[in-house]
């Protein structure tokens, strides 16, 4: 620990390069290690001079100690210490604003590093809302940074934007700004649920979808008449399949006639997320009548088919099931407006859990 105590002071702004370089090239190396960040984290003047190093003029400097802090942020514990002890720092260093206009910066080589910090800081729920009320000036700017591919010219991807805005979305205030109509974020959001070069990407976004899926408030915003955000939770679930002219009359424009070379998502986790979606649309009768009318069961019936032999998820395959038993029923059988106002006992809900889990053992069979 005395080891580490002593590099503290060749990390200070006004050090000689050569010493701050040798000092922040051994702190990066023990982040590395449970161990390593374990020591940092109880030394709060080693995390200060860590974020002041952040601004450095050169630029590798700059570069190990975002990086150090991506690593430092990596846990919920740290990543709090980080954000706390961040506001002490002097000159005034508001790290989620710092973070923010590195993002922005078409410019910035560090973009992508920053936006790993940021993603990391805003996974902490209890973070999430002074994240927020930091960064709500500036998502406009975000989000189309996130929406033009080529918008960093450093060659920056900013693809962890993406769990950046599903982290914010775990919070009321951050669904709400998402939906909202004067900054058009799920617009810009939306085309990613798809974006085959980044898991990263197309996780966050399908992430976005689904924390609003989860607020029964928003259900009418997303079976809107343009069914841009519904397209955007079916299109991954969807194959090559032909469908008979009736069934393509009920199914959105932009899922009709798909070509051969239509793949389904590939990643298990995603498939059952969207699934997911589907299952929370289905808590109010309109919601329920609205995606029988857009042929959701049928895209279903085809996606199963396919999990069954190809995509071979058993918890995915579950997913499905719990939709379409939903959408098959009569309302006349269902006899309740919405499922939500059904209240589950812990008893229950505990019986259930086993017995899906008993159940998915068998669909593989």
């Amino acid at each position: 620990m005395e080891t580490v105590k002593e590099l503290i002071q060749f990390m200070q702004p006004n050090q000689r390069l050569d010493l701050k370089a040798v000092a922040l090239t051994h702190v990066l190396s023990l982040t590395g290690s449970t161990e390593g960040k374990d020591a940092i984290l109880s030394l709060d003047d080693m995390l200060m001079a860590i974020c002041g190093l952040t601004l450095d003029a050169n630029a590798t400097i700059a570069k190990d100690a975002v990086l150090s802090l991506i690593n430092l942020t990596a846990e919920e514990a740290g990543a709090i210490k980080v954000f706390e002890l961040a506001q002490q720092v002097q000159p005034r260093f508001v790290i989620a604003d710092v973070a923010a206009k590195q993002i922005s910066d078409e410019q910035a080589e560090l973009a992508d590093a920053w936006s790993m910090v940021l993603s990391n800081l805003t996974r902490v729920e209890s973070l999430a809302p002074a994240i927020l009320d930091t960064l709500e000036p500036t998502l406009p700017q975000l989000a189309k940074a996130f929406a033009k591919l080529d918008y960093n010219k450093k060659k920056c991807k900013l693809h962890y934007l993406a769990p950046i805005f599903c982290n914010l979305t775990q919070v009321p205030r951050g669904r709400e700004l998402c939906c909202q109509p004067k900054y058009q974020l799920l617009e810009k959001l939306l085309p990613f649920a798809s974006f085959e070069e980044s898991v990263v990407r197309r996780g966050g976004t399908i992430g976005i979808i689904k924390n609003i899926c989860f607020d029964v408030v928003y259900h009418d915003i997303i079976l809107n008449e343009q069914d841009d955000i519904l397209v955007a939770i079916l299109q991954p679930l969807c194959g090559p399949e032909e469908f008979s002219d009736e069934d393509n009359e009920k199914l959105p424009i932009e899922l009709q006639y798909l070509p051969e070379s239509k793949t389904r998502e590939t990643d298990p986790d995603l498939r059952k997320m969207l699934l997911e979606c589907l299952l929370q649309l289905c808590a109010t009768r309109r919601c329920r009548e609205v995606l029988r009318s857009k042929g959701v069961y049928e895209i279903l019936r085809e996606y199963h088919k396919w999990e069954a032999k190809v995509g071979r998820d058993s918890e995915c395959l579950l997913a499905c099931e719990n939709v379409v038993d939903i959408l098959l029923k009569k309302e006349e059988e269902i006899g309740l407006d919405n499922y939500h106002s059904v209240e589950v006992s812990a008893e229950q809900a505990d019986k259930f859990i086993q017995d899906d889990a008993a159940y998915v053992k068998t669909l593989l069979d």
